[in-house]
């Protein structure tokens, strides 16, 4: 489930653990289900994105920033950064801050659950 999901849904889960306490299923009522599946049907990635992601190695970040056709240095301009910033920014395994994915969504026109792996 992405952060944008879970930011907006509150989930009220039944944990169903096996004899030594690990958890093994969620029971949720019914209607959070429904939203949880709502939410995340809306969460979708251009082929060509993934394709970058796949082909290149890229990380999501990375391959939005080459779909829309931007150097680093462009994006950096763009959001008012260095171009070291950019590529910080882009390697596989970088937990940026919501307001640095928030950023980067308006700068790319998607969502910040399409920016994270």
């Amino acid at each position: 489930m992405s952060e944008h999901t879970k930011a907006r849904i509150k989930i009220e889960a039944q944990i169903i653990r096996d004899s030594s306490g690990k958890p093994l299923y969620a029971v949720v009522p019914y209607d959070e289900y429904q939203a949880l599946v709502e939410a995340d049907a809306h969460v979708t990635v251009p082929h060509e994105v993934v394709g970058l992601m796949i082909e290149k190695g890229l990380s999501p970040m990375a391959a939005w920033r080459k779909y829309r056709g931007l150097s680093q240095v462009q994006m950096s301009e763009k959001l008012g950064v260095t171009q070291g910033a950019i590529a910080q920014a882009e390697k596989f395994g970088n937990k940026p801050h919501i307001e640095t994915l928030r950023a980067w969504a308006r700068a790319l026109d998607c969502d910040v659950a399409q920016l994270t792996e």
